[in-house]
């Protein structure tokens, strides 16, 4: 079946997208290796030689062929990246992590073909349009009424939240086929592997894995799941990396299974798996979110798209929820509420996540309906350029944390708020509600198997994306929400494949039947005739 298609980019430009790959990798890999050599850290340059050998391979096989609009190389570009990039933060003396970022940036060109596609055949695309346009405008805006304005910082944020529009537009530029998927079983299977073994070291020898993940942090606390454990990183550098990769694995097995594909045995093998991961990490949000995507395709899958049934699915969410915080125990539900600010408390008014959320809502407020305009708060550049508002809340005074530069990031959505307002911040956050729902809705009705798959992977993607975001600030980075980003877009694409290809089917078979059937005597012929 054909792709589908969106507006024929010039020649020369269409011909350049052959190299970019090339090029990207080449820039990189200088500006890496010679970061590395400069830090002292040569052999770990030298064991990044096998990739780049690697890269050499697939250009000079033609492998690079993939990365046309339709293709799977930019899937398996963002998957490599984003699995590769977490395994090196652990040992490497150097972030990698902000590679993906940079790698977005050539395929915004993909982004944008996507969004004809996306646009061009749902109101849904045409919503988002609206939705980014408001929002972009809100906060230029804001910016503006607040006077003078720090072109760096505005500029910088504006780049960050492009982010965000791109990575839910890439997935419609690919299209994997029935070999690619098994592929991507076997990459799911392989990261199994690599956990189990990771966390068999970290439990086993702890000062080894110590030494070889020497980033690795965040598990010195103990595990509010298993008594007597610590938080368990495994092979990466946080316990809430390795939890979100086991959660959306997790889902994706859960998805593989429901649709009759792979062994009955092997999927419930894996299943336990990253259970177990899932239960080693102990981060309690992952595995709430992890449950709940999968009850909820359980339950769409039993019964039939109705009112009715959309109410009984709630009620089990809440269930759910319930039976999870009567597990967790009274210590760990007061140590919630107290962190959510939902008890009184004094150091409920000096955590970082509440205080974030609740200043973010103040901003809103003080400067409707605009918002304080991009880079003034809770956003990466206002961290890096811009402090007054923090200044003007008082921050320097008020929380260590600030003074030390810790948790400014920890949250996605006040930065939203704060910026552009209650308006812009509330438009974007409905749209990824409306996505999660949409995703829901086509996964409940559709009937074309391998049709049915897709949207359910969309839906745990945008599921597990979006719930995590209200604690996390995953919603705008790519090394956590690039790929479930995408199960959508491939989604979408394959439904209009499959649209087209029975309109096609249709109009063929009305044609044959016009062609063939009986005319009144006396009728003559004509070569024009039917």
């Amino acid at each position: 079946m054909k792709f589908p298609t969106a507006p024929r980019l010039p020649g020369q430009l269409r011909s350049s997208l052959s190299v970019l790959p090339l090029v990207l990798v080449g820039l990189l890999s200088v500006l890496l290796f010679g970061g590395l050599v400069g830090l002292g850290a040569g052999l770990f340059a030298l064991m990044l030689i096998a990739p780049v050998l690697i890269f050499g391979a697939l250009l000079f096989t033609g492998s690079f062929s993939s990365f046309r609009f339709g293709g799977e190389g930019v899937f398996w570009l963002m998957l490599a990246l984003t699995l590769l990039t977490a395994l090196a933060d652990t040992v490497s003396p150097v972030r990698t992590r902000g590679v993906m970022s940079i790698v977005l940036i050539p395929l915004a060109i993909y982004a944008l073909r996507g969004l004809f596609v996306f646009a061009g055949n749902s109101w849904l695309g045409k919503l988002m349009v609206a939705v980014f346009g408001l929002f972009f405008v809100l906060g230029a805006a804001g910016s503006i009424s607040a006077g003078r304005i720090h072109w760096h910082p505005f500029f910088y944020q504006i780049a960050y939240d492009l982010k965000l529009p791109i990575m839910l537009l890439l997935g419609f530029s690919v299209s994997l086929g029935e070999r690619s998927e098994q592929r991507f079983w076997l990459v799911v299977k392989i990261v199994l592997v690599l956990c189990l073994g990771a966390l068999a070291l970290e439990f086993a020898a702890p000062s080894v894995h110590h030494m070889i993940a020497r980033n690795a942090g965040g598990g010195q606390n103990g595990n509010p799941l298993l008594p007597g454990l610590h938080l368990a990183t495994g092979p990466f550098v946080h316990p809430g990396v390795l939890a979100s990769v086991a959660a959306l694995f997790l889902c994706c097995v859960f998805v593989r299974r429901m649709s009759g594909q792979g062994s009955t045995t092997g999927n419930y093998v894996l299943l336990c798996g990253f259970m177990l991961v899932l239960l080693l990490a102990g981060e309690r949000q992952e595995i709430f979110d992890a449950l709940a995507a999968c009850a909820i395709l359980l339950f769409a899958s039993k019964m039939k798209p109705r009112l009715s049934a959309v109410l009984l699915a709630l009620a089990a969410v809440v269930l759910l929820l319930g039976a999870l915080l009567l597990v967790l125990g009274p210590h760990n539900r007061a140590e919630l509420g107290l962190q959510w600010g939902l008890l009184p408390s004094y150091q409920a008014l000096a955590n970082p996540r509440t205080v974030l959320y609740l200043d973010g809502f103040h901003l809103a407020n003080t400067y409707f309906p605009f918002g304080t305009g991009f880079g003034k708060f809770g956003g990466d550049a206002a961290r890096m350029y811009d402090r007054s508002v923090y200044e003007m809340l008082g921050y320097s005074t008020r929380y260590w944390w600030y003074r030390q530069d810790l948790y400014l990031l920890d949250t996605y959505w006040p930065n939203l708020f704060g910026e552009t307002g209650w308006i812009g911040g509330g438009v974007v956050f409905l749209f990824g509600a409306l996505m999660t729902l949409f995703a829901l809705q086509r996964a409940w009705t559709v009937q074309h198997p391998r049709e049915r798959m897709l949207w359910r992977l969309a839906f745990v993607g945008h599921f597990l994306a979006f719930t995590g975001s209200l604690t996390a600030p995953i919603y705008g980075d790519p090394n956590a929400v690039a790929i479930p980003f995408m199960f959508f877009g491939m989604a979408f694409a394959y439904s209009l494949q499959l649209r087209r290809a029975e309109a096609a089917e249709r109009a063929k078979r009305s044609s044959d039947l016009s062609a063939h059937a009986p005319r009144p005597a006396g009728v003559p012929v004509t070569p024009w005739a039917a």
